[in-house]
C-alpha cells in the first residue's frame, strides 16, 4: 500500500534528471530489473504532459492503486481464501451456539428445581380452589357536595364529650413495658413458628374476653385458641406487621394499649369466610387490649381485647361472594356512649353490655365441671 512519501512526491521526471521511459519497477533478490515488457500502464506516464505546472496537492488519480502486478509482468490470479473449523466456530457460530448453550442451561436449572424442590409436595387438583365471584362493574362514582347537606344538619347531635372523665388513669407506679409485652407476645403466638400453644396458655387469661368485627364475641382461652388455630389453617403464612403501640396505664390496675397492624397471608385452607382461594391478601386493622399482671401467678396476660379489621377488603381480594360469607345480619356491636370499652376498675372488664355473653359462658363452664 502507498504510504505518506508516495503521495507527496513529485511526478515530474524531469526534476531528477530521469526519463519516464526509465522507470523500472521494484526488485526482489534473485529477479532481473529489466521487464519482460513495459507494463500497460507505463504508455499513460509517457503521455502526460511534463511541461504543467506541477501541484504540490495529491488528486485523486494520485491515490488510486496501479493493478495487480508480479515480477514477470503477467497478472495476479485472484485466490480464494481458505477458513477452517476453527475460524467457522469462533465467527459463524459464535452467537447461535451461546443462545443455544443458555438455552439448554436454563432447561435444566428449572428441570432441577421442578424436581428437586417439588418433592413431596402433593398435587393440587384442578378443582381445588373455587372460581372467584364474577367481576360487576363498580356503581358510578358521584362528586362531593359543595355545602354542607341540609339533611345532615338537621340530624340528632353527638357529644361524646361525657366519656372524658372516664378515661382518667389511676395513679400508680409505671414500670412495666407494656407495648414491649404486646409486640413480644404478638410474635410468639402468631410470627415466630414456635409454640403456640405455650405462648396462647401464658399470654391469656383463663376468662379472655374478645369483641371482634360485626359484634362477634370469643370468651375464654380455649374459643380463643380455636379462633387462633382456626386462622393459621386458613394462612398458612400468616403474618401480622405491627405497625405502632401505644399504652397507658399503670402497674396496678393494669394498661391499655392500642396497636394498629396490618396482615398478610394465602388463603390456603378453609376460613370462616369462605372455602380456600388460593389468593395473596393484606388487610389492615386496629387492636385495642386490656393487660394485667394475674395475682395467681404473676404473669402479665391479656384480660380482654378490642380488635375490628378491614375484612370486607379481606373478601374482596380473597374473590368469594360477599353474599354467601357467613355474617350476622346487622353489625351487633353494643353503642359503648360515655363508657369505655375496656375498664380498669373495680376489676379489668368489658362494657356492660357483655355482661350477659360473660353470665352465658360462666355457666357453661360450671355445667362442664358438674358433669366432669
Amino acid at each position: 500500500m502507498f504510504g505518506r512519501s508516495d503521495v507527496t512526491t513529485p511526478l515530474n521526471p524531469s526534476a531528477s534528471g530521469a526519463d519516464p521511459s526509465s522507470l523500472s519497477l521494484p526488485t526482489a533478490a534473485g529477479i532481473s530489473t529489466t521487464p519482460a515488457r513495459s507494463p500497460f500502464w507505463a504508455s499513460p506516464l509517457k503521455a502526460m504532459s511534463w511541461s504543467d505546472t506541477p501541484s504540490t496537492a495529491a488528486s485523486d488519480s494520485d491515490m488510486r492503486l496501479p493493478p495487480a502486478w508480479s515480477p514477470d509482468g503477467r497478472p495476479l490470479t485472484r485466490v480464494q481464501e481458505q477458513r477452517g473449523w476453527k475460524y467457522f466456530l469462533q465467527h459463524t457460530l459464535k452467537v447461535p451456539l451461546a443462545f443455544a448453550v443458555g438455552l439448554t442451561f436454563g432447561a435444566v436449572v428449572t428441570a432441577w428445581a421442578l424436581i428437586f424442590l417439588g418433592v413431596g409436595a402433593a398435587p393440587v387438583p384442578q378443582d381445588a380452589f373455587p372460581p372467584a365471584a364474577v367481576a360487576k362493574p363498580p356503581y358510578a362514582a358521584v362528586l362531593p357536595p359543595e355545602t354542607v347537606p341540609v339533611a345532615y344538619m338537621a340530624a340528632q347531635p353527638l357529644n361524646n364529650s361525657c366519656l372524658i372523665k372516664n378515661l382518667v388513669i389511676p395513679d400508680g407506679p409505671q414500670t412495666f413495658d407494656a407495648c414491649g409485652f404486646v409486640i413480644r407476645s404478638t410474635d410468639e403466638v402468631w410470627n415466630l413458628r414456635g409454640d403456640v400453644d405455650a405462648a396462647i396458655d401464658k399470654y391469656f387469661h383463663e376468662e379472655y374476653l374478645d369483641a371482634g368485627s360485626w359484634g362477634r364475641r370469643i370468651i375464654g382461652k380455649k374459643a380463643l385458641r380455636d379462633a387462633v388455630l382456626g386462622e393459621m389453617r386458613a394462612f398458612p403464612d400468616i403474618k401480622i406487621h405491627i405497625t405502632d403501640c401505644v399504652c397507658k396505664g399503670n402497674d396496678n390496675d393494669g394498661y391499655k394499649c392500642a396497636m394498629p397492624d396490618v396482615l398478610t397471608g394465602t388463603n390456603l385452607g378453609p376460613s370462616g369466610y369462605g372455602p380456600p382461594t388460593g389468593r395473596f391478601a393484606r388487610w389492615t386493622g386496629l387492636v385495642e387490649s386490656l393487660v394485667k399482671k394475674n395475682p395467681v401467678n404473676g404473669q402479665w396476660q391479656y384480660y380482654a381485647e378490642w380488635g375490628v379489621h378491614d375484612e370486607w377488603s379481606l373478601v374482596q381480594q380473597l374473590g368469594l361472594d360477599f353474599a354467601r360469607v357467613p355474617h350476622p345480619p346487622v353489625n351487633n356491636e353494643p353503642l359503648h356512649d360515655c363508657s369505655p370499652l375496656l375498664k380498669f376498675a373495680p376489676q379489668p372488664t368489658m362494657d356492660k353490655d357483655d355482661l350477659k355473653d360473660q353470665e352465658l359462658h360462666a355457666a357453661a363452664k360450671s355445667a362442664a365441671k358438674s358433669a366432669a
